[in-house]
């Protein structure tokens, strides 16, 4: 691990004559940063720094537009708990895991880092920040073949820079209370704390002031206008029915109760994909969507997700169950109608009722109160309804934190199936998808514990010119090959809209 600030991507150049931060400021900075830099060789352990100012509140994807093009690395999150957003640019340290352990090992690795940080500034106590975050996610499922995938099983990563906005109030632009500015490092024991404190100055300089960021020298994600050249379905169509009715079989022979299965649409345009228009252009479409983005190595994948893995706060996990889908009707009295047949559907009740059981199971051991929803809500999307059942876990043990519970209940029954091993295997064997983060999840943590994780649905994988759109169904023993080819034909238009497809 380098010893230097790693912020992927940055060039070091002057930015017009204005200072976003004053003297007392940078000179507070260096001394946290040697303070840590001590701390690191008497300790022989890496040190985490965070210093914090308030912001006055900006758009924060407009923020993030803007500063991704100072770093090849990048996070934007728009919650669709509380509108809050976060914005994570640069990495100061990489978290990473492998295997059915990734998870695990990353919140080993967190629990130690954040054990005695060195924090200061005059952003502490802020209401919309508990400190440097840890962002990142995790594939569905471990990989099979190294490098098959453009994401990692697990990153996780302390962003050199951190903004984060409270909720916003529905109905309004913005936010009254401040936003929050972190810069963070992480300083191992030789580290050098001048250089490091200059460069997280400089990185606030290029992301914050105005039209300081410089263009990417690849040009990879400049904004282009131009046509579909290919458009491909992986596997085929009737292959993939062919597959839906072999799972119909087994789950008829008791092999398991359901199992999810997914399919990809892979796009090739004759210029690069505009990435901060598919992120406003799904902030603005699915309002009450968690909308996400992240760009690592040349690759961005985004998404407007209706589901949300768990959040914890102040003792409480919370978890959704998602599952049972039916479209849209293009009057009020055939939405009406449609949303009849999802709620008295028998085939989408047992479906729904299996994940809902799963969630309710996983959040005993570690909550002293658990309590689902007595009838499942039908949340309404754009172009789809869900049947949708709140689970929450109150008196969580003092102990544990957000990524515990997200080892605990990754994959639920909505992505993967149930019974859980036995689903995830023949899924291992037959659907030939490598899925890398669909599926999977993604989201933030605080040194705490506290923080929220999405189910990564809803979303594309991007790099240049090709987009990888991804959907899938929850097959059970009345399940139809047409009628669930339908269905992912519906949950694949919200990111076809937002990448100007269709």
């Amino acid at each position: 691990m380098s010893a230097h600030l790693s912020v992927p991507g940055l060039s070091l150049r002057p930015v017009s004559g204005e200072q976003l931060l004053d003297e007392a400021s940078r000179d507070e900075l260096l001394a946290m940063c040697r303070q840590a830099a001590a701390a690191a060789r008497q300790r022989k352990l890496p040190v985490l720094v965070s210093w914090a100012a308030p912001l006055p509140h900006v758009d924060p994807a407009a923020l993030w537009s803007r500063a991704r093009e100072s770093a090849d690395r990048s996070l934007y999150w728009q919650s669709g708990w509380d509108r809050s957003s976060l914005v994570a640019i640069g990495a100061a340290h990489d978290l990473t895991g492998h295997g059915e352990d990734r998870i695990r090992s990353v919140a080993a690795s967190w629990e130690e880092l954040v054990q005695e940080p060195v924090a200061g500034g005059s952003g502490i106590g802020l209401p919309t920040g508990q400190g440097p975050v840890l962002v990142g996610g995790f594939s569905f499922a471990p990989s099979t073949t190294p490098g098959a995938t453009a994401l990692p099983d697990a990153l996780m990563w302390v962003p050199a820079l951190q903004v984060r906005s409270s909720a916003t109030v529905p109905g309004t632009t913005g936010t009254t209370a401040p936003d929050e500015l972190r810069l963070n490092a992480v300083m191992f024991p030789g580290g050098e704390p001048e250089q490091i404190a200059k460069d997280l100055v400089h990185l606030a300089e290029l992301c914050l002031l105005p039209e300081s960021a410089a263009p990417r020298a690849d040009g990879v994600w400049r904004q282009q206008h131009g046509s579909l050249l290919d458009r491909q379905e992986l596997p085929s169509p009737e292959r993939w029915k062919d597959l839906v009715g072999r799972a119909v079989g087994r789950i008829r022979n008791g092999a398991f109760e359901k199992v999810v299965l997914a399919r990809e649409l892979r796009v090739t345009a004759d210029g690069p994909f505009d990435v901060p228009a598919a992120v406003e252009s799904m902030r603005s479409t699915y309002p009450d969507a968690t909308v996400f983005a992240v760009e690592h190595d040349r690759h961005a994948f985004v998404g407007a997700t209706p589901e949300y893995l768990v959040r914890l706060t102040d003792g409480t996990a919370h978890a959704l169950g998602l599952a049972g889908t039916a479209p849209r009707g293009a009057t009020a009295q055939v939405d009406a109608e449609l949303e009849a047949q999802l709620r008295n559907s028998a085939k989408i009740r047992h479906e729904h009722d299996v994940v809902v059981r799963m969630l309710r199971d996983a959040l005993h051991p570690t909550c002293a109160h658990v309590e689902a929803s007595p009838e499942p809500t039908v949340l309404k999307l754009a172009n789809v309804q869900h049947l949708a059942t709140v689970v929450e876990g109150r008196g969580v043990q003092p102990d544990l934190g957000i990524l515990q519970f997200v080892e605990r209940l990754h994959p639920t029954p909505a992505l993967g199936g149930y019974p859980r091993e036995q689903s995830l295997d023949w899924l291992a064997h037959n659907e030939g998808l490598e899925r890398g983060w669909y599926a999977g999840t993604i989201g933030w943590t605080d040194g705490s514990g506290q923080g929220e994780f999405a189910v990564a649905i809803r979303c594309a994988l991007i790099h240049d010119n090709i987009a990888s759109l991804y959907a899938g169904c929850g097959i059970v023993a009345d399940s139809d090959p047409e009628e669930e080819y339908a269905e992912t034909c519906a949950k694949l238009l919200p990111m076809l809209h937002a990448l100007g497809i269709e």
